[in-house]
């Protein structure tokens, strides 16, 4: 696994960074998180040298241009992305989705929340199971 305190978000509405965001500093974990409005902006960060793999991707399945199960594809081709823990990370994700995304490697699934506390809650049960 990569660096466990660094988390990857990547979803194309801003409003859930930073609920994402303030989630995060509700939890007893020191985590940073790299927040991406789309898939090809994180590849392009991780195609660097110089990026740290991360230990937790969280993906919107829900993307422009590639979705979330083709980024997953495409980030999975990078060194960095060897061994984090994948999380998809939507509104809804409907049981035909769990399973395709399953095989493609997602380790996790969790749906959005309008609860910061909640999101909290279900960030922290994440990073303390792994």
């Amino acid at each position: 696994m990569g660096n466990k305190q660094l988390l990857v978000m990547i979803d194309d509405d801003i409003d859930d960074h930073e609920i994402f965001r303030m989630a995060l500093n509700e939890i007893g974990e020191p985590v940073q998180c790299q927040f991406f409005v789309d898939c090809e902006s994180a590849i392009a960060h991780f195609l660097k040298n110089t990026s740290t793999p991360p230990g937790y991707v969280f993906i919107d399945i829900r993307l422009p241009r590639l979705n979330g199960d083709q980024c997953l594809q495409e980030l999975q081709q990078l060194k960095q992305f060897d061994s984090p823990l994948l999380v998809v990370y939507s509104s809804s994700i409907p049981p035909e989705f769990r399973s395709k995304l399953a095989k493609v490697g997602v380790d996790k699934f969790l749906e959005k929340t309008g609860s910061i506390q909640l999101l909290a809650n279900r960030i922290e049960e994440l990073l303390t199971v792994e």
